[in-house]
């Protein structure tokens, strides 16, 4: 049995709201050919409105104009992991000492040996153990 296709129709008799544009996200939920150009904040509550639907990520992505990511990240923003600094010595945490205006000898001796490292052989990376 073929689930059955709903459409989306505004409940609203205005056209728009603020600078949403309600009738082309309405084609754009339907899939109403051509598909209109929205803006970011139509995109957005396009994408959200598609997902309570249970459209697929992929599906919003093509419709809405945006990356398959971009639509995954609206949709779970989820908290940004914090950084890992590089610890003390390395050639990160010695442009952490300058810029805060601290020496710290062992992080400059491990930027220098970087340094050297890109002259000899292009690239400051150390080779794997």
């Amino acid at each position: 049995m073929e689930p059955t296709a709903y459409r989306y129709v505004s409940t609203t008799e205005t056209t728009t709201d603020d600078d949403l544009d309600l009738i082309a996200i309405e084609r754009v939920i339907n899939n109403s050919r051509p598909l209109p150009t929205l803006t970011p904040a139509e995109q957005r509550i396009t994408a959200h409105l598609m997902h309570q639907d249970d459209v697929p990520i992929e599906e919003i992505a093509a419709r809405v104009g945006v990356a398959k990511s971009t639509v995954s990240n609206w949709l779970n923003p989820g908290p940004k992991q914090p950084r890992q600094l590089k610890p003390c010595p390395s050639r990160a945490a010695y442009l952490r000492h300058r810029a805060a205006g601290e020496d710290c000898e062992p992080c400059r001796r491990a930027n220098a040996a970087a340094d050297a490292r890109y002259r000899r052989t292009g690239t400051g990376r150390q080779p794997a153990a």
